[in-house]
C-alpha cells in the first residue's frame, strides 16, 4: 500500500536543493558530450574512423553514458538501497572505462611520435605499456571489494571508496599518466628527435598542449578520488555521482581540446615547395610521391592534426605500408 501524501511527510517527496543541482549537473554533461560527439564526427563515415579517434568516441561515447545513467540515479538516490548500490557500482565500472580509454589514448600518442617504423606488436615499448596497464585490473577489483553504499536512518544514500581502494586508485594513476605522458613529450622537445622539417614546432606546441591536458585530467580525478577517500565511504550519493560525473566530462573536454584541430595556415613546405623533410612529399622506396594537401584526398591541410603529419614519417619507413598498422591522425 503507497504512502498517503500528508503536510507532514510531503517533504519526502521533494527534491532538495543538493537533488536539484545534482541532476541539473547531469543535464548539463549530457549536453555538453552531445555536442563534443556531434562535432568530431561531422562528416565522418565509419568505414574512416582509425584507432585514435575510434579511442577518443568512446571515451565521449562512456561519458555520455555515465552522465545519463547518473541523471536517472539522482532522482531515486534516497530511500532506495538499490539505486544506492548502483550509483556506486556505475562510478567504479564507468570511471575505469573512462580511464582505461585515456590510458590507452596516451599510448597511442607515443607509439606516434616514438615507434618510427614499426607496427605495434613489433614496438617493444608499446608492449612494455600494455604490460603496465594489466595492474589496473587489480585496482578495479580493490574498488569493487572496499566500496561502501549503505542508507542513513533519515533515508540518505552514503557510497564512497574506502581508502584500501581510494589510495593504490591514486597512485597507480599518477604513475601512469605521468609516465605516458613524459614518453609523449621527450622525443617532441629533446634536440636528437628524428621528427624534423616544418611540423615540428606544431609538434613542441602539441606536447606543451598534451602536458597541460594531462596535468588537468590528473589533477581532476586526483581531487575526485581524494574527496572518496576523505568521506570514508560516508559521501552522500548525490554529490558522489555529481563529482563523478563532472569528472569522467571534464577529462573528455580535455582530450576534446587536446585533440581539436588547429586551423593554420598552409605553408610552402606542405604545398610541395619544401626540402627533404617536406611533409607535402613522401619518399619510398627511392621513389618520390606526392601528397595531396586537398582535404577530401590527404589529411593535410589548412585546418590539421600533429598526428597527420607525425603519420608521414611513419609512412617514410615503411616500404609497403599497410593502413591498419600505420598510425593515424585523430
Amino acid at each position: 500500500m503507497s504512502t498517503p501524501l500528508t503536510p507532514e511527510n510531503m517533504t519526502l517527496f521533494m527534491p532538495d536543493i543538493e537533488e536539484t543541482l545534482s541532476l541539473l549537473i547531469s543535464l548539463g554533461c549530457i549536453t555538453v558530450m552531445s555536442l563534443l560527439f556531434g562535432r568530431k564526427t561531422a562528416g565522418t563515415k565509419l568505414a574512416t574512423i582509425n584507432y585514435a579517434r575510434g579511442l577518443v568516441i568512446a571515451l565521449y561515447l562512456v561519458s555520455w553514458t555515465f552522465s545519463f545513467i547518473a541523471a536517472q540515479l539522482v532522482q531515486t538516490n534516497d530511500y532506495n538501497f538499490t539505486s544506492c548500490s548502483m550509483s556506486i557500482l556505475t562510478c567504479i565500472v564507468l570511471y575505469a572505462a573512462s580511464k582505461i580509454i585515456i590510458y590507452l589514448f596516451l599510448m597511442e600518442k607515443v607509439y606516434v611520435v616514438t615507434a618510427i617504423g614499426q607496427t605495434r606488436r613489433e614496438f617493444w615499448l608499446y608492449r612494455v605499456n600494455m604490460a603496465l596497464m594489466t595492474p589496473y585490473v587489480g585496482v578495479i577489483v580493490l574498488m569493487v571489494k572496499f566500496r561502501a553504499a549503505t542508507i542513513d536512518e533519515d533515508g540518505i544514500c552514503r557510497i564512497g571508496l574506502l581508502r584500501e581502494s581510494a589510495l593504490p586508485l591514486i597512485l597507480y594513476d599518477l604513475f601512469l599518466s605521468t609516465w605516458l605522458t613524459m614518453l609523449f613529450i621527450r622525443p617532441l622537445l629533446s634536440s636528437k628527435s628524428t621528427i624534423s622539417g616544418p611540423s615540428k614546432s606544431r609538434l613542441r606546441d602539441v606536447a606543451r598542449k598534451t602536458m597541460i591536458g594531462a596535468l588537468v585530467a590528473l589533477m581532476l580525478s586526483s581531487c575526485n578520488i581524494f574527496t572518496l577517500a576523505y568521506f570514508q565511504g560516508r559521501e552522500r550519493g548525490l554529490m558522489c555521482l555529481s563529482s563523478c560525473t563532472a569528472d569522467v566530462t571534464l577529462n573528455a573536454i580535455t582530450i576534446h581540446w587536446v585533440t581539436s584541430r588547429a586551423n593554420l595556415k598552409t605553408e610552402t613546405a606542405v604545398q610541395g615547395g619544401g626540402g627533404k623533410n617536406a611533409i607535402g612529399a613522401n619518399t619510398i622506396g627511392g621513389s618520390r610521391r606526392n601528397v595531396s594537401t586537398t582535404p577530401e584526398k590527404s589529411q593535410l591541410g589548412t585546418h590539421v592534426t600533429v598526428e597527420a603529419y607525425v603519420e608521414e614519417f611513419h609512412m617514410r619507413s615503411f616500404s609497403n605500408p599497410e593502413p591498419s598498422e600505420v598510425p593515424a591522425a585523430v
